[in-house]
């Protein structure tokens, strides 16, 4: 269907994007906030001596509310960025998010610096004597593995990519940031969701979000950085499974 003389013929301007975006991500804490709620009021339901504080310490690292909260929540804002982009209908969301198949080396490349940054990062990681604890609470907690891995290695990245390396990409490299402007503010941007984490797992995921970025804007496809995002959370997951059996 071809757009009218008054539909919108640019992508959404910088100012818009970040925005919506903003709005997308507020959506997706809520959901997943409300999910938490709800199963801080099952547990004080079931033991009212466990206090709230108590109750939300536990949470924040229980494996199965991360598995349920990032698979409901990230389906449903996964779909508000495909809403948000059938209102721009110069663009079909296949190009607005760079949905192409890039060349088969382009896997493998990418991939593989991926691999070599992993490796290096970890070695630094190591040499300052930095556990993840964090991870390893989760999968003790999960009580169903697979969920977790469908969650961690699935939902989570297809969900961050299309928002940050797609929908917030576009947007900023269509304006005066340019491509330079798109990778370090997606980078940054995606790297401030993980507070979790300390500052050095920080600093490695900004540079994870800046090789995302770069293979985006080299290979004009959202599926390299979302295999390479996909690629380490698995491998997070993977070693954290065989350290903690």
């Amino acid at each position: 269907m071809k757009p009218s003389n008054s539909a919108p013929t640019k992508p959404w301007n910088a100012r818009e994007t970040v925005g919506l975006t903003i709005l997308i991500l507020v959506v997706f804490f809520s959901i997943s906030s409300a999910i938490a709620l709800f199963f801080v009021i099952l547990q004080m339901v079931q033991d009212p001596s466990l206090t709230p504080e108590a109750v939300l310490a536990e949470i924040e690292t229980d494996g199965l509310v991360l598995s349920l909260a990032t698979l409901i929540s990230g389906i449903v804002t996964s779909g508000m960025i495909y809403a948000l982009l059938k209102v721009r209908p110069a663009f079909t969301v296949k190009q607005y998010l760079a949905l192409r198949k890039p060349r088969w080396s382009a896997w493998f490349i990418w991939n593989g610096l991926l691999l070599a940054l992993i490796l290096l990062s970890e070695s630094i990681l190591r040499s300052f004597e930095y556990q993840d604890t964090f991870t390893a609470e989760l999968y003790q907690t999960a009580q169903f593995p697979i969920l977790l891995y469908i969650a961690i290695v699935g939902i989570a990245p297809v969900f961050e990519e299309l928002l940050f390396r797609g929908f917030l990409f576009h947007g900023l490299q269509s304006s005066r940031l340019g491509s330079g402007g798109a990778i370090v503010i997606t980078a940054v941007g995606w790297a401030i969701l993980h507070v979790q984490y300390g500052p050095l797992v920080i600093s490695q995921i900004v540079c994870f979000g800046l090789l995302f970025g770069v293979a985006r804007w080299q290979t004009h496809s959202l599926f390299v950085p979302l295999s390479m995002h996909c690629l380490n959370n698995f491998l997070a997951l993977l070693t954290t499974s065989l350290q903690h059996p």
